[in-house]
């Protein structure tokens, strides 16, 4: 970890919340020059109490953010909404999207590796949440372009209507190995679609959606050396069910 710091201001998003007892919460960010760090937040009292901007998936503005040494959490001075989320509130089907995009990058990022492109995806990406009608697609185009971002995606098939992908090489075969590490056609050529922002070429139904996010998943927990488990996905899968 790196060691003491001061930062005017920079934004992020809301990761995780975990209360702690004594009056003060542990919140996991994403922060734009600092990547994924954790944060004192007081709650304060009164008036003055102010936990309600504290929830996954919200976009802030962090003034005056200090740290001495390398131990403990960062401290900041003032937070502020860059933007309220009105139908994600209202919508449990966005609700459930937002909660598991975050769980997703607060498992999968490691401690203070700032990436803007991956942050300025997630930013755009929560804010299609809130506007967009449809968020069926979201999730798996985000993680898509996510593991584009992250210089990790696989290169397309000269046979996509034939060819396997392995999901631990990220390489294409001609056959199919284990299952659950093998994407046969056409999921293969579609996985490579969303990494590349397209979903012009295809329709999938429900079933193939979710096979196609499994495949994501289990591709970033060998590319990226163990990708914990995503809790929030039984509930994200139940919602679109």
């Amino acid at each position: 970890m790196a060691g003491s710091l001061s930062i005017d201001t920079d934004p992020c998003i809301v990761l995780s919340v975990l209360p702690y007892n004594d009056g003060r919460r542990v919140v996991r960010i994403l922060s734009e020059s600092l990547g994924a760090v954790a944060l004192w937040v007081p709650e304060g009292s009164g008036k003055k109490r102010q936990v309600g901007k504290w929830h996954p998936g919200a976009l802030l503005e962090l003034r005056g953010l200090t740290r001495k040494g390398s131990e403990g959490l960062i401290r900041f001075k003032e937070a502020r909404r860059k933007f309220i989320p009105e139908s994600m509130f209202r919508d449990v089907r966005k609700n459930a999207v937002v909660f598991f995009l975050c769980e997703l990058m607060a498992k999968l990022l490691p401690e203070e590796s700032a990436h803007p492109e991956v942050f300025t995806l997630f930013w755009q990406t929560l804010m299609r949440i809130e506007t967009e009608s449809n968020v069926a697609w979201i999730h798996a185009e985000f993680v898509g372009q996510l593991i584009q971002a992250l210089g990790v995606a696989p290169e397309r098939s000269d046979f996509p209507s034939h060819d396997v992908l392995d999901l631990q090489s990220g390489e294409w075969k001609t056959e199919m190995g284990v299952a659950e590490d093998h994407l046969p056609a056409p999921l293969g050529d579609w996985f490579v679609s969303l990494c590349e922002g397209d979903r012009s070429a295809f329709e999938c139904q429900a079933q193939e959606r979710k096979q196609l996010i499994q495949a994501q998943l289990r591709y970033l927990h060998h590319q990226m050396g163990g990708l914990r488990e995503i809790k929030s996905y039984d509930v994200l899968e139940a919602v679109f069910a």
